[in-house]
């Protein structure tokens, strides 16, 4: 099975237990992109999606609310877990590094904008893929269309390699869900919201249960 078809069927599986076990998280998954529309996106930002990420993006167009500005102005005084507000961001950052896969608007965005700026350099052959909403797009993930390689980028840090690529990434997370166990990759568990419907991925560590948080069970 080539990289494109595992990232297919890995991602098959974290959508069907997005839509059973959290449909908020599920909810918020943007229509497919459009080839002409991923075409855009390679042309702006001066990189060619390899065939898994085109796949993907071809899936969903990323997710609503990767900037947390889109679900509206934040309220001041929230009354309590199911604040409609707090809800989506709670259930936002659902990919397996606990980030917000990003749409094509956003991942020109990323590029053109703080990546570029840690990388140091004038242009960047990466293409991002995930940020954190939570903490305002400061970091996040990326692919190496030269290598099929991730990497972690992150505010007053450079770029880092990770090992494996998109589909060892996405089979790892699906892994994780059905085994409620932390990804091989990140080492993060699979945690569902307060409200029982978004899902995100903390660090192993019990104390996330005392904020309502649990853990997706084994």
């Amino acid at each position: 099975m080539n990289d494109q078809a595992r990232v297919e069927a890995a991602w098959q599986r974290i959508e069907e237990w997005l839509s059973k076990h959290a449909p908020l998280s599920h909810s918020l998954l943007r229509e497919p992109a459009t080839p002409e529309q991923i075409e855009q996106a390679e042309h702006a930002i001066g990189v060619v999606f390899p065939p898994e990420l085109r796949a993907l993006y071809l899936i969903h167009d990323g997710v609503q609310g990767a900037d947390l500005d889109e679900f509206g102005e934040q309220p001041f005084a929230p009354g309590g877990e199911d604040d409609p507000w707090h809800r989506r961001a709670n259930a936002v950052d659902f990919m397996p590094n606990g980030q917000a896969w990003l749409p094509l608007e956003h991942v020109i965005t990323a590029h053109g904008g703080i990546l570029t700026a840690l990388s140091g350099q004038g242009t960047v052959p990466y293409v991002p893929v995930t940020a954190s909403a939570k903490y305002t797009m400061m970091e996040g993930t990326y692919l190496d269309p030269a290598t099929g390689a991730l990497g972690t980028w992150g505010d007053a840090q450079e770029p880092q390699s990770l090992r494996g690529g998109l589909a060892d990434w996405l089979e790892d997370g699906a892994a994780a869900l059905a085994g409620g166990h932390p990804t091989g990759i990140f080492g993060m568990c699979p945690y569902v919201s307060p409200t029982g419907d978004g899902l995100t991925w903390f660090d192993p560590d019990r104390t996330y249960a005392q904020d309502g948080w649990r853990p997706v069970p084994h």
